[in-house]
């Protein structure tokens, strides 16, 4: 005879077991903070090198939950598309995190004026758009773009 149920979920399964697990707050009872920023581009066109910080995540371990990350863009330049990302940090273990410009949304078109959702790569999506990102210092997310108009 099959047995069915309770199922639990990985999270409950730690509270549950005796003794009970510790969860991450980045995964149960954490605290949702806010890093709002704006940029406007100078008069003079960027390149496609050019890189713009957004902003600075604190130290410890962030998760970034995509479906409440919005970028408002206007870069209205034909065929124009941007990355989002992140620039290299130190890890909770003192191991170094590669620079990984396009890790939260790659190609994304900006052709005309609209909003970005963060988290798009296949990676990220496949979790609900949400990215658990470690670091000792704090880190800062990058754009990047094939042509940054200028204002």
């Amino acid at each position: 005879m099959a047995t069915t149920g309770p199922y639990y979920s990985t999270q409950l399964t730690n509270i549950r077991a005796t003794p009970p697990v510790a969860l991450a707050v980045s995964d149960h009872s954490g605290k949702l903070r806010i890093a709002y920023f704006d940029y406007t581009h100078g008069i003079v066109a960027g390149t496609a090198a050019d890189v713009i910080h957004l902003v600075r995540l604190p130290a410890g371990r962030v998760r970034i939950v995509g479906r409440l990350s919005a970028i408002y863009h206007n870069m209205t330049t034909g065929g124009n598309t941007v990355d989002i990302g992140w620039e290299a940090h130190t890890d909770l273990d003192g191991s170094t995190v590669a620079a990984d410009p396009d890790g939260l949304d790659d190609g994304i078109s900006v052709e005309t004026a609209g909003t970005i959702l963060v988290g798009t790569v296949a990676a990220v999506a496949a979790l609900g758009g949400n990215k658990l990102l470690n670091s000792q210092t704090g880190f800062n997310i990058i754009l990047t773009s094939v042509g940054i108009p200028a204002a």
